[in-house]
């Protein structure tokens, strides 16, 4: 799945604004990029040429450089899972002050590791 703007806009409402589209294509990016990151071994340590790299494989060749912020968004992706052991607070503190821009690794009660990307309902 490409993360564009123009991917975001035909996937969420209609009227939602630029900024809100920006973030969740940052937030799809960098799970996408951590995911690939993850099979290869790789972890947050990676570097901006390796996240560069895996990123322009997902934008089906795409040469546009990732942003700060993109970086730091896929280095967030790519920090331990939170889990149910952990602390509520802990979690709520992740939730809120990662998202939108950043996805929030989880494990679930499979044992599954999940990205949470926020998706804006309206």
């Amino acid at each position: 799945m490409k993360s564009t703007i123009d991917t975001a806009i035909h996937f969420l409402p209609a009227g939602t604004p630029g900024s809100v589209a920006q973030s969740w294509n940052r937030a799809a990016l960098a799970a996408q990029v951590a995911a690939a990151a993850l099979k290869m071994g790789l972890g947050p340590d990676l570097t901006r040429e390796q996240m560069s790299g895996l990123a322009q494989v997902i934008r089906d060749g795409g040469k546009r450089p990732l942003s700060a912020d993109t970086e730091q968004a896929i280095r967030a992706a790519l920090q331990a899972p939170l889990t149910v052991d952990h602390d509520p607070r802990e979690i709520a503190e992740a939730l809120f002050s990662r998202l939108p821009d950043a996805p929030l690794p989880v494990v679930g009660p499979d044992g599954s590791r999940y990205m949470v990307v926020a998706v804006p309902v309206g």
